[in-house]
């Protein structure tokens, strides 16, 4: 069974040489990430026999087998083509990485004579073809046409898949192709023919038929393509109808698992191959196990943002967030290698691989629109075990480069609910102090839209799972998108004034061209929440004279960098979107007003966690997600 096949960099999906393989003078070593085989993983939870690597080459001098950084076996090639089956002792070793190196590409060594040729050369146009081949060799062009392989492995009972690919999307159509266009050539390929793969598209927006090329794509392939449309219940209500079609399409289509992908995310097709080829493998005793999708930065594509999170004390957390995958040792730390975590992490529905024995009539998500549906359900099923393998994953957006917005409300009544549900310990005092922390944080930015949303937030989680289940869900987050709109920062010439508006706009340009790694990690840093007694003690200057200069703080800056501010351009880098916000002493005798509702609050708060810990099964069964998506008989859209 094919395990993993050799990668290279491909333009339209990564360009980074560094996540497959370094250059390493006369050899090339492939101890990129993701080329890598990770053992005690495999080891633990499938009942592979053998590791053979299989290659077609063709210029290469020597090939060594490794083993971490020790060699196992060197070999010498006759420099033309050649297929080789290497045999990695796999069956006694029990920890480490597994990854091969070769000597003398043909064509590095022709590219780099040409090079210099070129660069004794200053016209124009050999200056222009030098450019080309450059590029082509940065994204490992020269290699890939030397050097195909693959892992394969052996198991005496190997295992029916079928994976039902769901991929949740509302009116995003420049998104969808990109991924459907190359998963169906992925699919075409012969080596992939054994991968009956179901590929659908849950239609939020209920548009996607009227995409010219979607819907000919759709037609082309219906035996993998679906579009399913579907009402606008968010994240949670689109990928649980996937799962709902999955569990009635389960034995006509003979499907395995479900795996649930963004569709803005950029994708590799080749983590299909890897999750087909360890879930064939896989032991009885981790039947039912999840297959986790590790993150990884669009903006910087060697920064892996999180492979296994968890949830405690109101937050997400991760035990190695923003690791750099160029790097050998990063790629072989002991978190990056071992089985099982010392957290139990869930895995976030960016891409996450699961079994239908888990996702049952009886056992489906709660209906939380937004954020915090893949935590609670993942801790929910937790005990089935779950594992993070190198290239099963996928390219997204930093979360941090826009402002919380709407997403203010899903992050703190889901935030309660899921602390209600795994967390009952949390005492009264330590969720009326967050509540109050969240509000503070908005009005030492101004951000009273945010503000009034993370009361509202906590007055609806109070409410009950009844009233959440009953709720128009899209109703709601469309008077919540009204509370909190951006515009674009040219909207804000006139109220600015051409001075300080010319002045703005340059810093957030300024800003975004300059957006890089340590910008990320200051993020996530301490330091960035960190603030002087002064600054606590005045509300970040509330209570003391007022600047009167502008400045500009995009959602990545300090908050408390608005201290004594009496405006404040808010700019998101990247969108182009901005506000005005302006120190308003009326909207500071609301918080306070709304400290005291909180408070008042708490009375109902501990009956509403009690009722979603008695409640919940009501909310996340078959018969209450059909009445809620409008499925039931007749009433189907």
């Amino acid at each position: 069974m094919r395990l993993q096949n050799i990668r290279f960099p491909e333009a339209d999906i990564c360009r980074e040489e560094e996540l497959y393989f370094h250059r390493n003078g006369e050899w090339v070593d492939f101890n990129g990430y993701f080329n890598l085989f990770y053992i005690e993983k495999r080891k633990k939870y499938t009942n592979q026999e053998s590791l053979t690597l299989h290659l077609e080459l063709n210029g290469c001098q020597a090939i060594r087998l490794m083993l971490d950084e020790n060699i196992i076996q060197e070999k010498m090639l006759t420099g033309g083509k050649e297929t080789l089956d290497l045999e990695f002792p796999y069956p006694e070793t029990e920890k480490g990485v597994f990854w091969f190196s070769v000597k003398k590409i043909g064509a590095g060594k022709e590219t780099e004579s040409e090079n210099v040729k070129n660069a004794e050369t200053e016209s124009a146009e050999n200056a222009a073809a030098k450019t080309i081949k450059d590029t082509k060799k940065n994204i490992g062009f020269d290699i890939s046409n030397h050097i195909k392989g693959w892992y394969e492995g052996t198991c005496r009972n190997e295992k029916q898949v079928r994976i039902a690919a769901v991929v949740c999307t509302f009116k995003r159509e420049p998104y969808v192709p990109r991924n459907l266009k190359s998963i169906l050539q992925f699919l075409e390929r012969p080596e992939n023919a054994s991968l009956k793969l179901c590929y659908w598209l849950v239609d939020n927006g209920r548009t996607l038929s009227e995409h010219e090329e979607i819907s000919r794509l759709a037609a082309r392939y219906p035996e993998t393509v679906r579009i399913i449309p579907n009402r606008n219940v968010g994240g949670a209500g689109g990928f649980t109808r996937g799962m709902i079609e999955a569990i009635e399409e389960k034995e006509r289509l003979g499907l395995t698992h479900v795996q649930l992908m963004d569709d803005d995310a950029v994708m590799d097709p080749e983590l299909f191959v890897r999750a087909y080829g360890f879930l064939g493998m896989r032991k009885d005793e981790w039947e039912d196990i999840t297959l986790g999708g590790s993150l990884w930065r669009e903006d910087f594509l060697y920064i892996q943002q999180a492979a296994g999170e968890w949830f405690e004390e109101f937050v997400v957390k991760n035990d190695f967030p923003l690791a750099d995958l160029r790097d050998f040792h990063t790629c072989t730390d002991k978190y990056m290698c071992e089985a099982v975590h010392k957290n139990t992490p869930y895995s976030g529905w960016w891409c996450c691989c699961m079994s239908l024995n888990l996702v049952r009539p009886d056992n489906l998500p709660i209906p939380l629109f937004l954020h915090h549906d893949d935590i609670e359900f993942g801790i929910r099923n937790q005990k089935a075990g779950i594992v993070f393998l190198n290239g099963f994953g996928v390219w997204h957006k930093g979360f941090e480069l826009t402002f919380t917005g709407v997403n203010t409300y899903y992050d703190v009544r889901n935030t309660l609910i899921t602390t209600a549900l795994i967390e009952k310990e949390r005492s009264q005092t330590e969720i009326l102090k967050w509540i109050w922390k969240r509000i503070t944080v908005d009005i030492i930015e101004f951000r009273y839209g945010e503000m009034r949303l993370a009361y509202q937030a906590f007055y609806d989680f109070c409410r009950g799972p009844e009233w959440l289940s009953k709720t128009d869900a899209e109703k709601l987050n469309n008077w919540l998108r009204e509370q909190v709109a951006m515009k674009p920062i040219e909207n804000l010439k006139e109220e600015l004034g051409e001075e300080d508006y010319r002045r703005i706009k340059q810093y957030a340009e300024d800003y975004r061209d300059s957006y890089e790694v340590k910008t990320v990690n200051e993020y996530f840093g301490p330091a960035r929440k960190a603030a002087n007694l002064v600054k606590k003690a005045t509300f970040n200057g509330w209570l003391l004279p007022a600047d009167k200069k502008i400045i500009a703080l995009s959602p990545v800056e300090s908050p408390f960098q608005a201290f004594r501010k009496k405006k404040v351009v808010l700019f998101e880098p990247f969108s182009g979107k901005a506000v005005l916000a302006k120190k308003d002493w009326k909207q500071m005798w609301l918080a306070c007003g709304l400290y005291r509702d909180a408070w008042r609050l708490m009375k109902k708060h501990k009956s509403a966690a009690e009722k979603y810990r008695n409640e919940i099964q009501k909310f996340t069964c078959m018969d209450a997600w059909k009445q809620y998506l409008e499925i039931e008989k007749g009433t189907k859209k």
